[in-house]
């Protein structure tokens, strides 16, 4: 019998993200999945060699010449703007492409890329907040009814930053392609495109600038619906306090995740039932916690998934190129809710 193959991916941009996705991938080869690390390309990397010996691979001197190399796979980890045109070359020459979100900077940025694609399931998009422990478990009891009908989902992140944001490009309008609503904010409307599993209706909305003065938004209010179910949506990054909550409210008990990990502390899911008093003792006494985790793995989770598809019935799945446009159509609309250059 032939031995089987591995899954060989190259990787461009070797920065923060970037380096996430090398971990992440070192971690399958140890855990024994049939991966390995074909290379790297990222002209403004420092210390290449150290990265290299340090992932076990090699840089790549062009695009062309990661090109030639036939990967199976391409992951690109690289400033919004940067990443449209790389996607649009590798998906143009038949790679399998997985792109950090955003899928562009606008929905006709995302449509562009999105044409690219030569075959079926080609195009993926790193949505790694799908993967996080708590929210994974929180949409898996979403789907499965456990909190009956849904009144109310309110999600809350901010960012609490350091003065030192302003040297880097994610607050720069033209590389970052806008403010706090397409980074971080493209990962909650993600979070409420699943919830709804269908076209979002963006009702009202506000945004606030001032701070950074870079003409960027800063911080976004904004109330979604679908049917009868509204979505309170705020993102910052100018919250201070680094900050992730999850409210999810239904007819039957009500569920709350807390945290993300690193400076957000570690993600709390708890559950609720509904009049839990009566049972004895307090509201706050008849909750139950259903985990608490660090989410040190959801990228190797989402890579995991993707190259080897090991899904269970009602688990989370990487996001398709499809899903990544349906969000940029909803953001391009909240945009236009909130005045906001589209």
């Amino acid at each position: 019998m032939a031995r089987k193959k591995n899954i060989s991916v190259c990787v461009i941009g070797a920065g923060l993200i970037g380096k996430e996705r090398l971990m992440s991938l070192r971690q399958l080869i140890k855990k024994g999945r049939k991966v390995e690390i074909a290379g790297i390309f990222d002209p403004y990397a420092p210390n290449k060699d150290e990265i290299a010996k340090e992932f076990n691979t090699k840089f790549f001197d062009s695009l062309d010449a990661l090109f030639a190399g036939c990967p199976d796979w391409i992951f690109i980890a690289t400033p919004h703007d940067d990443a449209v045109e790389i996607a649009k070359k590798a998906l143009a020459k038949g790679f399998k492409v997985l792109v950090e979100k955003p899928l562009g900077r606008s929905y006709k940025e995302a449509k562009s890329v999105f044409d690219c694609t030569t075959k079926k399931n080609q195009l993926w998009v790193g949505f790694n907040y799908r993967f996080f422990d708590g929210i994974a478990a929180a949409l898996k009891d979403i789907r499965q009814k456990k909190f009956g009908d849904l009144i109310s989902l309110n999600i809350l992140m901010g960012h609490g930053g350091n003065p030192k944001d302003k040297l880097g490009w994610k607050l720069d309008p033209v590389k970052a392609g806008g403010g706090c609503l397409i980074d971080p904010g493209v990962h909650l409307l993600d979070i409420c495109q699943l919830i709804a599993k269908g076209k979002l209706e963006v009702m009202c909305g506000m945004p606030w600038k001032g701070f950074w003065k870079t003409g960027i938004e800063e911080e976004t209010n904004l109330l979604l619906r679908f049917g009868k179910t509204a979505i309170n949506f705020q993102v910052s990054i100018v919250k201070w306090a680094s900050t992730f909550r999850m409210e999810i409210n239904g007819t039957k008990k009500y569920g709350i995740v807390t945290g993300r990990n690193r400076s957000y502390g570690d993600q709390k899911y708890i559950i609720g039932e509904k009049w839990g008093w009566m049972k004895g003792g307090s509201q706050k006494d008849s909750e139950k916690e259903v985990l608490t985790s660090a989410n040190t793995d959801s990228f190797t989770k989402e890579i995991e998934a993707l190259l080897f598809g090991n899904q269970t019935k009602n688990s989370i799945k990487p996001c398709s190129g499809e899903e990544a446009l349906a969000v940029m159509e909803l953001l391009d609309r909240c945009r236009k809710i909130l005045k906001l250059p589209v």
